[in-house]
Parts: C-alpha cells; structure tokens; sequence
C-alpha cells in the first residue's frame, strides 16, 4: 500500500511562528525547540521607584530663595524645581503604567528612559548650583538623590540593553523555524511504502494422471481388448 504524508505538519508550524510574531503572551513564552524560558523583566517602576521617591523628597526639601546665590539664579533653580516635580507628578506615572504594562517592550520602557535622562540633567544642574550656594544638608539630599538617580537609570538602561538582546535571538530563532517550515513545504511529498507481509502464493494443484488418462481417447483404445 502507498500513501502520502500529510502536509499538516509544516502549515501549523507556519500558524505558531505568525502567532509569535503578533502575541506579547508567545513573545515571552519559553521556545519550544530549546525549551529555556526568559528570565522576568523587572518593571520600570520597581527599579526606578525608591530612587524617585528620594528625588521628590530631596527638591521639596530645598529652598532656593535663601541660597547665596543671584536673583536670576535663585529663579532659574526654582523653575528647575517646579519642573522636576510636574514631572514626578503628571508625567512620568503615565510612562511608567505603559512601561509596566508591556516590561519586555522596548517601545514601551525607552520613553521612561528618555524622560529619566532628562530629569537627570535637571537635577544635576540643581545639584551643582547648590553645592556652591547652598547649606550643606541640602547639598547632601540633592548629591544622595542624584546618586541613587544614575543607579536606577543605569538598571533600566541594562534591563531595555537585555531585553533588546533576548527579542533579536528570538527573532532569529523564528525566522529559522519559518525557513525550515518553508523547506519543508515546498519540498516534494515522501512516499512511503508500507510493507503488510510476504505475499501470498498461489497453490497450482496438478491435474492426476488417472484423470488425465481416462480423458485421452487414445488411452482409453489401447486399453480395451483385442477381438481374436
């Protein structure tokens, strides 16, 4: 008997890779050929939470108007201040509820990223300002804040670095199931030949002699008497 394999195979094998590609919940699934699992990805917000808190603590503890310094300085510090704290308070709660959201979308965690940068520069342009002009317990709550800053924005740097690796060799690790599975299809059927036993003989049975014999005319002559 012949028959044919069925192409089933190759076409779900086409339907998971597509799956992958469009489902955050396949994204983050353990490959099945490796069968490893991706390690969690910290949220924004939990790497980023103690140092900003420390930020909003160390700016309301300020207060630039006394600090012996000019009166433009003195404003632009309080301008920086005012903007730190909208920051804290309007902006980046909604960066980082998108960014928890999706932890393993870099579209997702780079713009807390960005506005971490920035609020960085802001603080540490109030930072040095008063190191020079104001008292030496501010000075210490802006160095810690700052400190503590740079350390969450350098996890969450390594954090978007490693999860931008981890999704590349998942890609390259998609696209060589779907060369495979294209291989696959457009290679020709395989037939297969399925081998049920020896087959069985045909039993000739001989005719016998006597029934042979009484059938010859000839035979049948020669055996009669002869008339004297």
């Amino acid at each position: 008997m012949v028959r044919t394999e069925p192409k089933w195979k190759s076409r779900a094998l086409y339907f998971c890779c597509a799956l992958m590609l469009i489902s955050p919940a396949w994204a983050q699934a353990p490959l099945a050929e490796s069968g490893e699992s991706s390690p969690p990805v910290p949220k924004a917000s939990e790497l980023l939470r103690g140092p900003l808190e420390e930020v909003g603590q160390a700016v309301a503890s300020i207060n630039p108007s006394h600090w012996r310094a000019s009166g433009e300085v003195k404003v632009a510090t309080q301008q920086n201040v005012d903007s730190i704290q909208k920051d804290l308070s309007a902006t980046l709660p909604g960066l980082l509820a998108q960014a928890d959201h999706a932890p393993s979308s870099v579209a997702a965690v780079f713009p807390v990223y960005r506005n971490i940068d920035a609020l960085y520069d802001v603080l540490l342009r109030i930072t040095q300002t008063a190191s020079t002009s104001a008292p030496a317990t501010e000075v210490s709550r802006l160095s810690s804040a700052l400190e503590h800053l740079e350390n969450g924005r350098t996890h969450l740097a390594e954090t978007i670095l490693a999860t931008s690796k981890n999704t590349e060799s998942r890609l390259a690790s998609l696209q060589a199931a779907v060369q495979k599975a294209a291989a696959a299809q457009a290679a020709p059927p395989k037939t297969v030949v399925v081998d049920n036993g020896p087959a069985k003989a045909t039993v000739r049975h001989k005719k016998k002699a006597s029934a042979t014999s009484n059938n010859n005319p000839s035979t049948q002559q020669s055996a009669q008497p002869q008339q004297p």
